[in-house]
């Protein structure tokens, strides 16, 4: 899912982008400017280096953001409306109407794995900017994302009976929060090879883990599928 043209104009740094052809190199800067940030990390990413992914002159990037900066922000935003969309999507699937507990949360947990490992040199380098100084601002942005999912999973726990907790929803988001700590830290630990996160193995550790804090019934503990 990409943000909405007029969300990202509204973007300091985003230059508007009126012509088709204006949006569509737009966003080939904005794929490229994800690869390169992979690959090269924050600091080590030009803006020729970008330009040059997209195969668009400098210029062309200049007319259509301030700096690098302004991309690296777009890409935030983008990012943040991609998972909103999925989390959303995926908490909607008609097939946990009838499914056991167990079933979503070692979905939710091996999906949400699998998405960070796809993206690993782009996700390494969100957090290392935000390390090194991210403003206040876009770091709470970042932080709906973790928060939604929280809370869509406190409705459907809440839903099938699952928990009866009184803070469910704080516990819900604090869960989501640690478990992609963990698979962040594990990227981050991991500069010079891409990280396997997505083994039966990791699932079922990372499953065990979040299950254990939200204190559901032990005895329902999914296992690798």
């Amino acid at each position: 899912m990409v943000a909405p043209l007029s969300e990202l104009e509204a973007l300091d740094g985003v230059i508007p982008a009126r012509q088709v052809r204006s949006r569509e190199a737009q966003q080939r800067l904005l794929q490229a400017g994800e690869a390169v940030f992979a690959r090269m990390g924050y600091d080590g990413a030009h803006v020729s280096d970008i330009a040059a992914a997209a195969n668009v002159s400098i210029g062309s990037f200049y007319r259509r953001f301030r700096d690098k900066e302004a991309l690296f922000h777009a890409l935030q935003i983008e990012f943040v409306n991609r998972a909103l969309f999925n989390i959303d999507q995926f908490f909607d699937m008609p097939k946990w109407r009838d499914a056991a507990p167990g079933d979503l949360v070692y979905t939710l947990v091996r999906n949400t794995a699998r998405a960070i490992e796809r993206r690993a040199g782009f996700f390494r380098a969100l957090f290392q900017r935000s390390l090194a100084g991210l403003p206040i601002s876009e770091a709470d942005t970042l932080r709906q994302t973790d928060e939604h999912a929280g809370r869509r999973l406190a409705e459907f726990l809440r839903s099938v009976g699952a928990s009866d907790r009184r803070d469910l929803d704080e516990a819900c988001v604090f869960a989501i929060k640690s478990l992609e700590a963990v698979i962040i830290q594990r990227i981050l630990l991991s500069q010079r090879e891409r990280p396997k996160l997505s083994t039966p193995e990791t699932i079922d550790s990372l499953t065990a883990l979040l299950w254990g804090y939200l204190r559901l019934d032990p005895k329902s503990l999914p296992q690798s599928r």
